[in-house]
Formats: C-alpha cells, structure tokens, sequence
C-alpha cells in the first residue's frame, strides 16, 4: 500500500509547481483520488503495482517490475524509478530526478526535480504542504 501511495503522490506532485499542496485517498481496492492544486488524481493500481489513470489532466500508464523498479509514462514524459525496500526511492521522470525518503511513520521527503518534497501518509490517504 505504501508503494501506491507514493507512486501517486510522486506522479501528482511532478506536475505541479513548487511547494504544492495535495490531499489525496487511496481506497482498499487500489483506486487514488484527490486534488493536487486544484487540479484532480484518478488513478487505479492492481495488485501487481501496474498503475493507469490520469494526473492533472496528463495520462499515466506505468508498470512495476515486482522487484522495486517501475517504468511508464506520465504524458509524454519518460518514468523510470527505483524502490530499494528501505524506503528510498531513486530514479527520473523526464529529465527530472527523484530522490525520497519515507521513514516508517509515513513522513515521506526528498525532491521530485528542484521541487522539494514534504509528506504525510498513513494507511489510506497522504497530504503535502
């Protein structure tokens, strides 16, 4: 749940401008909706962590390898990332880096591009600010 969690927070706040705020919930079936400034998440992800929807208007479509890696796209932006179990999360989408931490409260931080990255999750929903 925590990996859907992120991969919806990270995909919602790439589009974004800096310091964005969102409040999104993820329900037990694996759909996430919310708003990120305004602007609305749909996404669904199986069991799989396989992920389609759209994010502020841009489709996304990304897969999970099942060892931590997931690649797609968010429009027409290539996504590349990595998990490593520990929570920290490496890759790029576009041209843009990530690099994240959640510690296992649920605090999740790090940068997204130039973006900087402050979150809260607990099991269903996450808010930024």
């Amino acid at each position: 749940m925590a990996r859907l969690i992120l991969t919806s927070l990270v995909l919602a706040i790439f589009i974004h401008p800096l310091y964005a705020q969102s409040s999104l919930y993820t329900d037990r079936s694996g759909y996430t909706t919310g708003t990120q400034d305004g602007r609305s998440v749909n996404t669904y992800t199986d069991r799989y962590g396989n992920t389609t929807g759209w994010v502020g208007g841009k489709y996304q479509n990304t897969y999970s390898d099942g060892y931590g890696g997931t690649t797609g796209t968010l429009g027409n932006k290539r996504i590349n990332t990595y998990d490593d179990g520990y929570g920290n999360t490496t890759g790029t989408i576009g041209r843009d880096r990530i690099n994240l931490h959640t510690d296992p409260s649920g605090v999740t931080t790090g940068t997204v591009g130039q973006r900087r990255l402050n979150c809260y999750s607990n099991r269903f929903s996450t808010t930024c600010y």
